[in-house]
């Protein structure tokens, strides 16, 4: 059945199609060289008429003769040319219809030795298993999700979901993963800390107490595991319990390799804990112990100011487990890319919420540590826009902006 279609279709397109080229006489539609034709033929006959009649003389007959004959000529060459292009070459009209059948008998035959219509079709998902180096990531992880779905007890596979969740921003779909992974094959750190990290940029940024506890957890399988300590201490610092984040991040900062790029957040946090408890108890604060940043990268001021101690803890989340993993491979350029990445997400967020004041203190330090006088410049700016002259909001951002050496009106100071 599937061949008589076939051959019944395609002779009825090849046909379709060379009918009107193959034709011995095609119709042509009337062109306007043949009404001309016709009409000073008429105008011939009737010059004969008025000259037999007498109404026009002899010589003045000879020259209107003469005229329409001339015309008449012309309109026939034209007429004769209209014809000849009306009727298509029996070369050209050929060779089309060579090609016409061509074209279906070659795809037949190439159908004929790599196709067959009885042939079971190949799913997406059983070819990738065959050549999975041709698959994309959205392709394998949907693959993987085929799989738990009819093996919901597959370790390995939420294990390797897990990080491929965080990593793509589903924090909700990599806690699920994640807390399988555990249940079935167990805890380590690094399961305990993407654990923990989930649950916080599920809570926009805030670390939970659900979230502390796999910290915690996973620090007592690897008291070293820095990528736990830093959100350990950055709970700390979101609890506005600064006694305990200072010595938190110096602990941190000092166990880091350098170009961690956790260090300059690192640096920024502990300046402020000091801050703040310098504050609360009317003494200068100490100087920070502080790590250089990776070359290319202005190294974070251990004096930096910070909010006033009134101020809430920041919430600013730090960097993502992707980043503690891949920064070790990263250059130094590399490095700041990636921290002013983190700055610029915190200014886009400020365009759509600008009346955090402790966000916008955060970006001013944040432009300060990296050096970049021009864009904290421009950043106070816009704060100082935000909020009206003389507000309480506006006076501390003014007055944190000049403790980092910047300018309400623009000037160096």
């Amino acid at each position: 059945m599937f061949w008589i279609i076939a051959v019944f279709l395609t002779a009825v397109v090849t046909l379709t199609v060379l009918w009107p080229l193959l034709r011995r006489r095609p119709e042509a539609l009337p062109v306007r060289a043949q009404y001309d034709v016709e009409v000073y033929g008429a105008q011939l006959n009737e010059l004969k008429a008025d000259l037999a009649r007498g109404t026009i003389a002899e010589e003045d007959a000879v020259v209107a003769r003469a005229e329409i004959g001339r015309r008449l000529l012309k309109a026939a060459g034209e007429a004769n040319a209209s014809q000849a292009k009306a009727r298509p070459p029996r070369r050209t009209a050929l060779a089309i219809g060579l090609v016409a059948l061509a074209l279906p008998l070659g795809g037949l035959g190439f159908y004929a030795v790599l196709g067959s219509p009885a042939q079971p079709d190949m799913p997406l998902l059983s070819r990738l298993a065959v050549d999975p180096a041709r698959a994309d990531l959205p392709t394998l992880v949907a693959q993987a999700e085929a799989r738990l779905r009819s093996n919901p007890e597959d370790g390995a596979g939420w294990d390797l979901l897990g990080p491929i969740y965080l990593r793509s921003g589903r924090p909700d779909d990599a806690v699920t993963a994640l807390a399988n992974a555990i249940r079935i094959l167990g805890s380590t750190p690094e399961r305990e800390t993407d654990l923990g990290e989930a649950l916080t940029q599920a809570a926009e940024g805030e670390v939970t107490d659900v979230a502390r506890a796999s910290f915690e957890r996973a620090l007592a399988l690897n008291a070293d595991y820095l990528p736990a300590k830093f959100f350990l201490a950055l709970d700390l610092s979101q609890e506005n319990r600064f006694a305990e984040a200072a010595p938190a991040w110096q602990g941190l900062i000092a166990a880091s390799p350098e170009g961690a790029p956790w260090l300059t957040l690192a640096n920024s946090a502990l300046a402020d804990a000091q801050q703040k408890i310098a504050a609360a108890s009317g003494t200068p604060p100490t100087a920070a112990t502080a790590v250089q940043p990776p070359a290319g990268a202005p190294a974070p001021l251990a004096g930096t100011p910070a909010p006033p101690a009134e101020a809430s803890a920041p919430t600013l989340p730090g960097p993502t487990g992707e980043d503690v993993a891949a920064a070790a491979q990263l250059s130094g350029d590399d490095r700041r890319a990636m921290i002013e990445g983190m700055v610029g997400q915190l200014a886009e967020r400020l365009k759509t919420a600008p009346n955090d004041v402790e966000g916008w203190k955060r970006l001013l330090r944040s432009y300060s540590v990296l050096g970049d006088t021009g864009k904290a410049q421009g950043a106070l700016t816009e704060a100082r826009a935000v909020f009206a002259e003389g507000s309480t909001e506006r006076g501390a951002i003014e007055e944190f902006a000049a403790a980092l050496g910047l300018s309400a009106t623009g000037a160096t100071p």
